[in-house]
């Protein structure tokens, strides 16, 4: 209601003037209230004095207590933590105090999944190693048997066995630790989560790793006293910055140190500046710390030892050239990747010759015109990466500014993603280092040079979403004897081999979706072991080998969709690994036969096969199965009750019969059901009130019977919903009303009865429920709905459900009024209440549901005169009124004549209508409608008023309240004013008094 309450709130321009203005005067009243109680009386100006004199005592007393307890719980917790539990002693060849050291640390630890610490165990324990030298992750002295190293990195790709807890303070007892590794687990130096400030006193420490560690808070300047460290790694830390890093000036002998994702916004230009005063420095990582320049300048460049340094993911915004880091010769690894610098590269670049790996992708600065480095003197260059970084110019001429020596040591070119255009040039042939080669995502034209196969090390060969053409034969693939990956995908390549070839590489992944080939790759057979294979749209009309099952066993993922295969699937298909499998719009025929086992993603849409489903399907962990448009016949199998992990099933435009088995309430986890166009029977199915996650429902076109039941509010996640064309009969639930996520509603063409629950038309696009979970690899069948009077298709059921919000009540026998409430359905595209008997009037508040498209309420029994709100409909493209027994004239408007020239029968059988376009005049009786109001006249204006007077009141009231509770000067200024007014209003009462009574006697 209160939702309700605020959409009227915002109806008209008249209920925000009336709320404005009782807030203001109700401030005003309530104001007064209190300065003139204040004023006339002066006792219960002493009270309110007094009282809010012990108010603001308590107050006080308050905050001084919660402070002092706060402050003795934070110092218990210091205490404690300085004060770690001590175990016995006991004999062992490490050094005791240094076992009892590490025993307390682990008392630390909270939670051991992989047991690394199972090893350390006390005298008192009876069992395992006592000997700490001999533990895991710990090394000791050989001749002294000090602890020396504590190694406890976890994998970073598996936070399921991380260390979880404390560090403890009892590290400081190892004197001479020189190596502590704790990165990737999740340790706290307390609840606060800081990094500890006493590992800056573990004074022999010269191997630091705390990375990928959630710390948050401030790196401690202690780690400023590590002065014999020399490598210092607080990476992939997450929530940590630091607003001073003059602490690193004192790590004189540090050749490692990795800052990345460490926020430095604070740090301004002064970090080049710090980082100079480390002579030994060999390795520097700042990726993503919010750096905003690198054009400082440096007098004196110490930095003679680094051969590595890494400022990608900062934002710099200024000329690439101006970088002080150009004059760094002995550089091997340069990363400025997604720096967002612009401009020219310095003649510099081309003699940094030691660069063997350079990464320049994703420079969001590069503007057209943007010339390729002149690379040709970099002789050690192994990697370059200029991926992403909108390069705009000429294939020949950007390989003209690679490296040219000999022999040439380029192994990886990443030129992805860019607008390169021209030809290949046959200088790639020069390059026979090369492993990988990415030229995908750009619009590089012509033929595929030949000299390309003489690439004997090539593994990695990417040119897809090019504009390849002409032929490729086995020339082109002649010394690829290495190569794994090829994408030759969407170009207008045709491949021309012949049937017995065999290539001399075994391919782990082929995507040669749109390469033409007529025939079925037979060439393909000889990849033993191959994992991935698209071959979609590539004008294949062949049948499907006898030897595809065996020679792609160990294939996980195949796309053979929109070709012309025919013939039926093989009958042991069953014996693959695949996971994922889309044979859609083909002309496959026959039965399905039992599926690989694994098989998680199934689209066999859109071909001629035939017969019931099997009964063993074989594929128990679908989650995604779409077999629409084929001409599948019986009931649907139990079977799909098996399938726990399903998300989206897709059944239609087949001949499916009878009810569905009950059984499919134990798939509780789906998300899309699309069942149209079936024969299917019986009641609206029971078992759907489990579907909790249930977002697109389609049961259209089928035999479906009886009435929707009121359950159907726990659909809670439900955006699509059609059951048009069915037999569905009764009324439409009240609980309908309580789907929040609906976005689109069709119950066209049943025999569904009643009037329009009140709040059904509230439909708001996704306003509660954000974006569709419909699976992002289901795209489900093509959706039509009728819209603007015809019946449209709308794509796939991904995309209708994140784009179309309507409604569809058609040719039904619903009666009664149209609900007022109509206007909250603001982001309604298309609206259809046609061949219904509906009566009363259309309301008023139309004209706000400016979103809308189309509207039909044709063949009703609507009457009286249609709103002047209906001109505010500027995005409408389709209007049917016709046949209804409306009266009065015809609404003005561009649009609504636009709408007219288009379809002059939309106001057709409303004999009473009259005024332009229609050529039936209007007599002085049929002009009422321009009086009427846009209102409802259900005193809206006055609720408004008397809710901002009674807000306003309440907020004078406490202006004055809070003003002297919490501020005692002002309190003392406002009672000694209030005695001064009242002292002078009775001098001012009396003396006016006194001189009345004085004229009255003279007079007398």
């Amino acid at each position: 209601m209160e939702q309700d309450h605020r959409i009227r709130m915002e109806e008209t321009p008249e209920d925000l003037e009336a709320f404005w203005f009782g807030v203001g005067l109700g401030f005003t009243v309530g104001l007064l209230v209190v300065l003139c109680t204040l004023l006339f009386s002066k006792p219960l100006r002493f009270a309110y004095f007094h009282l809010f004199d012990r108010l603001h005592s308590k107050a006080h007393f308050f905050l001084l207590h919660m402070t002092t307890a706060i402050c003795t719980l934070c110092l218990i917790t210091a205490h404690g933590l300085q004060h770690p539990h001590q175990a016995a002693s006991g004999e062992a060849s490490c050094i005791p105090h240094e076992r009892e050291a590490l025993l307390t640390f682990k008392q630390g630890i909270t939670r051991d999944p992989a047991g690394v610490l199972d090893s350390w165990q006390g005298e008192s324990s009876g069992a395992g190693e006592q000997d700490c030298c001999r533990w895991r992750g710990v090394r000791c002295s050989n001749l002294t048997g000090h602890v020396l190293q504590i190694r406890l990195r976890n994998d970073c790709d598996n936070v399921d066995t991380s260390l979880v807890g404390q560090i403890s303070p009892s590290l400081l007892a190892l004197k001479h630790l020189n190596h502590l590794d704790l990165s990737c687990n999740y340790f706290m130096a307390s609840t606060t989560g800081h990094i500890p400030e006493f590992l800056g006193y573990l004074k022999n420490l010269k191997y630091l790793n705390l990375s990928g560690i959630y710390f948050v808070g401030s790196v401690p300047a202690q780690l400023g006293n590590l002065t014999q460290l020399q490598y210092l790694d607080l990476s992939q830390t997450e929530r940590i910055y630091s607003m001073d890093l003059s602490w690193i000036t004192h790590l004189r002998f540090l050749q490692y140190l990795n800052l990345k994702s460490v926020n430095l916004s604070t740090i301004a230009d002064d970090w080049p500046h710090m980082v100079n005063m480390l002579p030994s420095l060999e390795v520097l990582y700042l990726s993503f710390c919010y750096l905003n320049s690198a054009n400082q300048s440096l007098p004196r460049l110490n930095l003679t030892n680094l051969e590595q340094l890494d400022v990608s993911g900062n934002y710099f915004d200024h000329q690439i050239a101006a970088c002080w880091f150009w004059n760094l010769t002995g550089l091997t690894y340069l990363n400025i990747e997604a720096t967002g610098m612009y401009g020219q590269f310095p003649t510099a670049l081309g003699d940094m010759t030691s660069l063997e790996e350079l990464d320049i992708a994703n420079i969001l600065g590069w503007s057209t015109g943007t010339m390729m480095p002149n690379l040709n003197n970099l002789c050690n260059l192994e990697t370059i990466d200029i991926s992403s970084s909108q390069f705009d110019g000429y294939a020949t001429k950007l390989f003209e500014g690679l490296p040219r020596c000999t022999p040439n040591k380029l192994q990886g070119l990443f030129l992805g993603d860019n607008n390169i255009t021209g030809s290949l040039p046959a200088s790639i042939g020069n390059y026979t280092s090369l492993v990988t080669l990415d030229l995908s995502n750009n619009r590089i034209s012509g033929q595929m040079p030949t000299e390309i196969g003489m690439l004997t090390f090539l593994t990695y060969l990417y040119v897809g979403n090019n504009d390849f053409d002409g032929v490729m034969t086995e020339e082109h693939f002649a010394s690829l004897n290495s190569l794994q990956e090829l994408d030759l995908s969407y170009n207008s390549l045709r491949i021309k081999v012949s049937s017995e070839w065999k290539p001399p590489f075994r391919l782990q992944i082929a995507n040669l979706a749109r390469c033409q080939m007529g025939l079925f790759p037979s060439w393909l057979q000889w990849m033993a072991g191959i994992k991935q294979i698209d071959i979609s749209s590539a004008g294949i009309a062949d049948n499907i080998p006898e030897w595809f099952a065996i020679a792609f066993s160990n294939v996980v993922f195949m796309n053979m969709s929109f070709n012309q295969l025919n013939g039926s699937l093989p009958t042991n298909i069953g014996i693959m690994s695949l996971e994922s499998l889309f044979l859609s719009s083909n002309q496959l025929s026959g039965q399905i036969p039992t599926l690989p086992p694994n098989l998680t993603e199934l689209d066999i849409s859109m071909n001629s096969l035939s017969g019931p489903l099997p009964s063993k399907f074989g594929a128990s962990s679908l989650q995604s199965l779409s077999l629409s448009s084929n001409r599948l016949n019986g009931r649907i199998p139990t079977f799909f009750c098996k399938c726990q992990y399903l998300l989206g099933l897709d059944l239609a435009n087949n001949f499916f019969e009878g009810e569905l088995p009950q059984c499919l309430g134990k798939i509780q986890n789906l998300t899309t059901l699309e069942l149209s166009n079936n024969c299917l029977s019986g009641e609206f199915p029971s078992f759907l009130r489990n579907y909790k996650e249930l977002v697109f429902l389609n049961l259209a076109s089928n035999k479906f019977s009886g009435r929707l039941p009121p359950w159907v509010e726990n659909l809670v996640e439900l955006q699509f919903l059609r059951l048009s064309h069915n037999m569905f009969s009764g009324n439409i639930p009240i609980s309908m009303e309580k789907l929040q996520c609906l976005s689109f509603l069709d119950v066209s063409n049943n025999s569904i009865s009643g009037s329009i629950p009140r709040n059904l038309l509230n439909i708001t696009r996704l306003m509660n429920c954000g974006y569709s979970t419909i699976p992002f690899y289901y795209r489900g069948p093509i959706v039509s709905a009728v819209i603007k009077g015809h019946q449209l298709q709308y794509g796939d059921s991904y995309s209708f459900v994140g784009s179309m919000v309507g409604m569809d009540l058609s040719a039904n026998n619903l009666s009664g009024e149209i609900p007022e409430d109509i206007g909250g359905g603001f982001d309604l595209f298309t609206l259809n209440l046609s061949w219904n008997h509906l009566t009363g009037d259309i309301p008023n508040n139309i004209g706000i549901m400016k979103s809308l498209e189309s509207l039909d309420l044709s063949r009703n029994k609507l009457s009286g005169e249609i709103p002047g709100s209906i001109s505010n409909l500027t995005f409408l493209g389709y209007l049917d009124l016709s046949y209804n027994n409306l009266t009065g004239r015809v609404p003005s408007g561009s649009q609504l004549d636009t709408l007219y020239a288009y379809k002059p029968d939309m106001y057709d059988g409303n004999i009473g209508l009259c005024g332009p376009p229609l050529k039936k005049n209007c007599t002085s009786t049929d002009t009422s409608w321009q009086g009427r109001s846009r209102r409802t006249g259900k005193g809206l204006g006055l609720d408004t008023f008397r809710f901002g007077l009674g807000l306003g009141f309440t907020v004078g009231l406490w202006v004055v309240f809070c003003t002297m509770l919490f501020n005692k000067p002002s309190r003392f200024a406002f009672f000694l004013l209030f005695d001064r007014l009242q002292n002078r209003a009775h001098v001012f009462v009396f003396l006016t008094w006194a001189r009345l009574t004085r004229k009255d006697t003279t007079t007398t």
